[in-house]
């Protein structure tokens, strides 16, 4: 037979079309295992973890059909020794059951960080590096200088320290600013989500002053102080608009601040 008339006939037909659909089904199997592994449809928000201990995590993460993994221990002197401080992916992301969470302990116990090089940078920048690196930022000194906003001298205990330096992780270092008093005018800025202590930080940086500050329902006691958070501010935050300098800012802080 040639291969004309092999191609024509009906057993070739019949051997295709029976090709055809087992590819199709080994096709649709192996779709609808992809859909069982990866859980297709389900998405759950993860839960808040912050402030659990270990086992009070396990649990509401059991309950979820969640995995985690302690990826990191961290000392905070603010915080409850033993608790979760932080959590990857954070909470209220959706992902499908089954997936891992990775978690940050609060130690019992400060570990040793170096000191990293805070001069010849903004303090806004100084601050974001020291928190990378577990340490605490104190008191913040401004002195008159053409260098507006730069960090010139950073100490722990009033005296220099140097970059390289071991220190507790949580330790304070203080930071003396250049301030620069030619500008007789500044921009609002935001506050919101902001600490007090945060806030005092860039109200001193803009040469503002703090008008009135209060606190809601949910603030009930000196430690919610330390950790409400700006949730409104007045006048409101306009990077167009300037006002006076020394010009006071009344904020209202809240424990029910939204990330």
């Amino acid at each position: 037979m040639h291969l004309k008339e092999f191609l024509l006939s009906k057993i070739f037909r019949k051997h295709l079309l029976a090709a055809v659909g087992l590819t199709l089904l080994l096709l649709w199997l192996t779709m609808l295992m992809l859909s069982f592994y990866t859980h297709r449809g389900e998405s759950l928000p993860i839960p808040d973890f912050s402030g659990m201990t270990m086992s009070e995590a396990r649990e509401a993460a059991h309950k979820m059909n969640l995995r985690f993994e302690l990826e990191d221990s961290v000392y905070r002197a603010d915080k409850k020794k033993g608790t979760i401080l932080m959590q990857k992916p954070a909470a209220g992301h959706k992902i499908k059951s089954g997936r891992m969470i990775y978690l940050t302990l609060v130690s019992s116990t400060p570990g040793k960080e170096e000191v990293p090089k805070l001069t010849d940078i903004s303090l806004r920048q100084a601050k974001v590096l020291l928190e990378s690196r577990g340490f605490t930022i104190g008191k913040v000194e401004f002195i008159p200088s053409e260098f507006n906003d730069l960090v010139l001298q950073q100490k722990n205990n009033g005296v220099p320290v140097e970059p390289g330096t071991t220190l507790n992780s949580g330790a304070m270092i203080d930071l003396v600013v250049g301030q620069n008093h030619g500008s007789s005018e500044t921009p609002i800025p935001d506050f919101s989500g902001m600490t007090l202590s945060e806030a005092m930080v860039l109200l001193d940086l803009r040469q503002l002053a703090s008008g009135a500050v209060t606190y809601d329902v949910s603030v009930t006691s000196h430690a919610d102080t330390l950790t409400a958070k700006v949730v409104s501010q007045f006048p409101l935050a306009d990077s167009t608009q300037y006002i006076p300098a020394g010009s006071a800012i009344n904020l209202v802080l809240s424990l029910r601040a939204k990330e």
